[in-house]
């Protein structure tokens, strides 16, 4: 490939017209037969004694000169403070750096040989294995070797594994790579794998029987155009202690079939950018996925609809709603409004602080489970203290519900508000913000709405100048004990902000954040 220098250079040879009775002769910009000579060298005479001297003498110095220097660059090395940083140290900083960047590892061995010899004794370094697009397609025989150095320098210590098979040409290669893993499986701590095919999964599934024991972390992608062409397998049964934060991206629950009692993080994800179906999760056997595991903190659900039978619970006179005693944040994206109620109204959460939610559609009653669910908030989510909404219809009518319900969640101190359907709020809900409760005629009246508020976010709304902000701002700020004041304020993709109001909110409001 011709370097960037080189296809300038060529640029130049079209810039005079050049007639074809008359020859064209090519200089070479490299050629120095054209520099002026050294009188010296073509002087036919012999040259003084004393000029030859000089000559040698010149070139003795230069030597000297050249050992000097590189003598000086020796000297300063070994005497450089990194040097007498002790090994044990300077191997935990190579571990922070590997953990941070994995590419960093080759560049640590050409340093020196005693940073080689560090890397190469130093196990954990080794530790984190990789198949991504860094590596580029049909490259399996270099992962592979690649494979064996770090299974084999990585001795004992807990490694993570991530491999994206659509970098292998043919399941065969992945048969190869899972069948150099087997035995190693047992102490690998974070499992990341996406496949193209329940072909590939069946591969993984056969070859994984000792995955288990320090698993800490779970991936699974399947490819969404193969993710309902088969029926489902469970790829996990076996014990896994420490599982603490299971993804499934196009994968099915049923995949997991095994106690959790570590599990923290739940994420069930379906892009909409590859489908346009839902996750069908069975009611009851989801209940019971969350029953089973009381330690699970964040629950994340994305593209899912619920599938209901007659023995479901909820059917029942007086049904017995379960209990998720540590579950602290809830996020719902492109979750239909019905199946996001039922799921809220069936259940308790007594620990709930976060419930984010994306809303499909712009449809006009896409806020009515925020008004079913909010008429029991009291018991069922007595610590829920932020609400982050996005394409809410709460323009218009759609905005006395959206009130109304808010009203039932007095205990709120942050709200969010993002990606409206028809891109703009309306001055509507920050004059009721804003409305003290002697403050009859724009709308108050009762108490204020959302008194414990601190916190208010706005994100993508194209009618926001921070006027309104700031008008809720100046309002809270003066109302007394019956309201608490705003104290941080986030402006995003609001490219109708307002400079000189925006310097205004920051003198009135703690913390303002602006972001482009």
């Amino acid at each position: 490939m011709l370097s960037r220098v080189s296809s300038f250079d060529d640029l130049a040879t079209w810039d005079d017209s050049i007639s074809h009775a008359i020859p064209v002769i090519v200089v070479d910009p490299l050629d120095d037969s054209d520099e002026p000579l050294d009188p010296i060298a073509v002087d036919p005479r012999p040259p003084l004694t004393e000029v030859v001297e000089i000559e040698q003498n010149i070139i003795s110095l230069q030597s000297q000169l050249e050992a000097l220097q590189t003598r000086k660059v020796l000297l300063l090395a070994r005497n450089a403070l990194i040097n007498r940083i002790p090994p044990e140290l300077l191997s935990r900083v190579f571990e922070l750096g590997i953990y941070e960047s994995n590419d960093l590892l080759p560049t640590l061995s050409l340093v020196s040989r005693h940073w080689r010899q560090l890397a190469l004794t130093t196990p954990s370094i080794w530790s984190y294995i990789r198949l991504d697009n860094s590596w580029g397609y049909s490259r399996h025989n270099s992962f592979l070797r690649k494979l064996k150095v770090h299974l084999q320098r990585s001795q004992d210590c807990k490694f993570l594994l991530d491999i994206d098979c659509r970098y292998l040409d043919i399941a065969n290669e992945l048969s190869q790579i899972m069948t150099e893993l087997e035995p190693h499986l047992q102490r690998c701590f974070s499992f990341r794998m996406s496949v193209p095919d329940w072909q590939c999964m069946e591969i993984v599934r056969n070859t994984s029987h000792k995955l288990g024991p320090a698993l800490e972390d779970l991936y699974l992608r399947l490819d969404p155009s193969e993710s309902e062409e088969q029926a489902p397998f469970v790829l996990l049964s076996q014990p896994c202690p420490r599982l603490s934060s299971i993804t499934l991206e196009h994968a099915p629950l049923i995949c997991i079939r095994t106690k959790l009692p570590s599990l923290r993080c739940l994420n069930l994800i379906r892009e909409q950018r590859y489908t346009t179906t839902r996750i069908g999760l069975s009611f009851k056997e989801f209940l019971d996925v969350l029953n089973a595991t009381p330690t699970l903190e964040e629950l994340r659900m994305q593209s899912a609809l619920f599938l209901l039978d007659g023995s479901d619970f909820v059917f029942h006179s007086s049904p017995a709603p379960p209990v998720f005693p540590n579950l602290k944040v809830l996020s719902f994206h492109y979750v239909e409004s019905n199946n996001l109620a039922l799921f809220l109204e069936s259940g308790h959460f007594p620990a709930l602080r976060r419930l984010s939610v994306q809303m499909d559609g712009p449809s006009e009653e896409n806020t009515q489970w925020l008004v079913r669910v909010s008429m029991g908030s009291a018991t069922r989510f007595p610590a829920l203290r932020q609400l982050d909404l996005r394409s809410c219809n709460i323009d218009g009518v759609g905005l006395v519900p959206f009130v109304r319900a808010l009203h039932q969640l007095p205990q709120l101190t942050a709200l969010g508000l993002s990606s409206p359907p028809s891109s703009v709020l309306g001055p509507r809900l920050f004059e009721v913000l804003a409305s003290s409760p002697e403050n009859i005629e724009t709308g108050g009246g009762g108490d204020w709405l959302l008194p414990r508020l601190q916190a208010l976010c706005v994100q993508n709304c194209r009618d926001i100048s921070g006027h309104e902000l700031l008008q809720v701002a100046w309002a809270r700020n003066a109302g007394g004990s019956a309201v608490s004041p705003i104290r941080y304020i986030k402006i995003a993709q609001c490219y109708g902000l307002d400079p000189e109001t925006h310097e205004q909110l920051c003198r009135a409001v703690d913390t303002v954040r602006v972001v482009r």
